[in-house]
């Protein structure tokens, strides 16, 4: 029986320091050498994931922005992406102009990421931005772009603009708008919007007829989970994770900060 094994990263495999602990990249280092098949399904985009998988030399193709790209890392390539609607660019846009409030975006073209930042970011997001993992260009969102945007980030310092933009976006049905107070950083709010047809169900279906898997093992701690664990055959929820996450795991494992995930891959070495 061929099995994967895919993980969430924040509030999952990362600790509170938004970092993979020496423990777990061990763990991974060890599997993944013995060749147990791993990967990742993460909300987290091109802008600050890399830097943070450099030490884990995965092979399989990762899940990126809750599923609005497929990417594979070794070749740098997009093996699948599910961008916005030109409907709902559309109202991003009019949106945009109505709060003066700018994002970071990613666009793909030829099955390649490519980012942009705005030429007026908000303090926080350029400060956000200056680390990014993918080359920004300098540019503001435009028509030209339609078709190829998967991903929109806003932050600011105050959640006014943002709640406005939220409330206003919320209601479109082909679009996920996650609107949140950073748990990083304090006085920190942000906005991120996908495609509603990018979940981490399709694309763990995906993956599975991709990579012939005939079962699928996820971890995960929050509601973009819902659809990963949806899509495997077993789910493990986090100890810190949501109680509706938990409600429908298989069980429950440590938390994030006791390296829960890979506590339990820790049992598939020989």
């Amino acid at each position: 029986m061929k099995k994967l094994y895919i993980t969430d990263l924040d509030g999952t495999l990362l600790n509170q320091n938004a970092s993979i602990s020496p423990y777990s990249e061990q763990v991974i280092k060890k599997i993944i050498k013995q060749g147990i098949h791993f990967t990742i399904a993460t909300g987290r985009s091109p802008i600050r994931i890399f830097s943070i998988l450099q030490n884990i030399p995965l092979k399989l193709p990762v899940i990126l922005m809750n599923g609005a790209a497929i990417y594979d890392i070794e070749n740098q390539k997009c093996l699948s992406t599910v961008p916005i609607c030109k409907t709902s660019f559309q109202g991003i846009l009019d949106t945009e102009q109505k709060t003066n409030l700018r994002g970071g975006y990613i666009l793909t073209q030829n099955n390649q990421l490519s980012g942009i930042i705005t030429v007026s970011p908000t303090l926080l997001l350029q400060t956000y931005l200056k680390t990014s993992d993918l080359t920004l260009i300098h540019s503001n969102l435009e028509q030209k772009d339609e078709e190829t945007l998967l991903y929109a980030l806003y932050m600011d310092s105050s959640s006014q603009k943002l709640q406005f933009m939220y409330n206003t976006l919320k209601h479109d049905s082909n679009i996920i708008c996650d609107f949140y107070k950073d748990v990083y950083q304090q006085n920190c709010w942000c906005l991120e919007i996908t495609s509603s047809q990018a979940t981490k169900y399709s694309a763990v279906q995906f993956l599975r007829t991709y990579g012939s898997y005939d079962y699928i093992t996820g971890f995960g701690d929050s509601w973009n989970d819902i659809s990963l664990f949806q899509a495997c055959d077993e789910s493990y929820a986090v100890a810190n994770a949501s109680s509706k996450l938990k409600a429908i795991a298989t069980a429950t494992i440590k938390s994030n900060i006791e390296d829960g995930v890979a506590d339990f891959l820790s049992k598939l070495l020989k």
